[in-house]
């Protein structure tokens, strides 16, 4: 696998890397791997699937959580610069508390993802900015934060409640017996508020009939901050819903999401399918497409393909999607069926059943 331009920066100054050095938002493409004189890096990742891969690496230390737990002050450490710079402004808080007095500070990124103007987000915690390297159209910012000006780091302030009615209206605080409060956290699809492809999705919310049992169960797959998973137990109380998202920010909002409002769920964090078990009376998304800063259709198309396995007989799949996307004849050669449920100008609902 081809390295970023971000890593091939951080190789050029590999030199400077010594010690304990925790990496942060580090892309999967093998850098690591070729850092050979660092001892067990620890490596901070929000994904999934970096982090199933990473456990097989020896020598690391991955960690896959919304926050770092207490550990010893590290010597350096890198951040990769995320494609939203309130998830940024989120790491370089709780990663700036784990570093040793006069150590310094790396943040990395590719011209077209931000950095140009990230020197703004470090200002607040150190007296300069350096601009250490640049190439290949990427950068290199280092600095080295002064004590005072960094704080302990509590995740309740970075959570953004979000108030939202099953009529898909609702004041902060409201008492409707309709009314959810959605907690998310920066890096989030859609964070703190709800897009135009879930609202749509929300006004056409299906009702869920139990194949098997007399438990209807239904899968939120890229389950966000848990809006549309939500929606459903609190339209159908008696729903066993499993939610499940690669990301682990999504994975923690939805749990905080579910517990704020006294529902029950399972949550899980899954690269697509690769953590589901059982099959599920509907599977419903909202499913992405983009990797990181590039279009990418792969992961929906694979989604798609693999979701009739997941369903029991008579089971529903019910996607949302920009109307652009050729979704309905992959949906129609795996299922045998494909109906458009409602459209805007913008997005198409698509269902499919598991024929009886």
């Amino acid at each position: 696998m081809a390295l970023t331009p971000a890593s091939e920066l951080i190789m050029r100054n590999q030199a400077e890397l010594s010690g304990r050095v925790l990496f942060a938002h580090i892309p999967d493409d093998g850098s690591l791997s070729q850092l050979g004189q660092l001892e067990s890096p620890i490596v901070l990742t929000d994904d999934w699937r970096s982090f199933s891969s990473m456990q097989h690496q020896p020598k690391l230390e991955p960690l896959f959580q919304s926050q770092v737990p207490d550990i010893p002050p590290v010597d350096k450490i890198v951040l990769f610069m995320p494609k939203a710079k309130e998830q940024a402004r989120y790491l370089i808080a709780q990663l700036l508390p784990l570093l040793k007095e006069g150590a310094e500070f790396w943040l990395v990124g590719e011209n077209n993802g931000g950095i140009k103007s990230a020197d703004k987000l470090l200002l607040p915690f150190t007296d300069k900015v350096q601009k250490k390297d640049k190439a290949k159209k990427s950068t290199l910012l280092s600095m080295i934060p002064v004590v005072d000006k960094i704080q302990a780091f509590e995740l309740e302030q970075w959570q953004q409640y979000w108030s939202l009615d099953t009529g898909l209206s609702a004041e902060a605080g409201a008492s409707s017996e309709s009314a959810l409060e959605l907690v998310s956290l920066p890096g989030v699809f859609s964070h703190g508020r709800l897009d135009e492809g879930s609202e749509l999705l929300l006004q056409h919310l299906p009702k869920v009939r139990a194949s098997v049992g007399f438990i209807p169960k239904a899968l939120d797959m890229g389950c966000g901050c848990g809006v549309i998973g939500l929606s459903l137990l609190k339209q159908q109380p008696e729903l066993a819903l499993t939610a499940c998202d690669v990301s682990v920010m999504a994975v923690e909002a939805t749990k905080l999401s579910l517990a704020h409002n006294q529902l029950e769920g399972e949550v899980i964090a899954s690269d697509m399918w690769s953590e589901v078990e059982g099959r599920y009376d509907l599977v419903i998304s909202n499913p992405p497409f983009h990797t990181g800063l590039k279009t990418d259709y792969v992961p929906t198309e694979q989604f798609i393909r693999q979701a009739k396995k997941h369903l029991n007989r008579g089971g529903e799949l019910r996607i949302v999607a920009n109307r652009f996307l050729k979704y309905p004849d992959l949906i129609e050669q795996v299922f045998g069926n494909c109906e458009r449920i409602a459209e805007t100008g913008k997005f198409c609902i698509w269902s499919a059943r598991v024929q009886i």
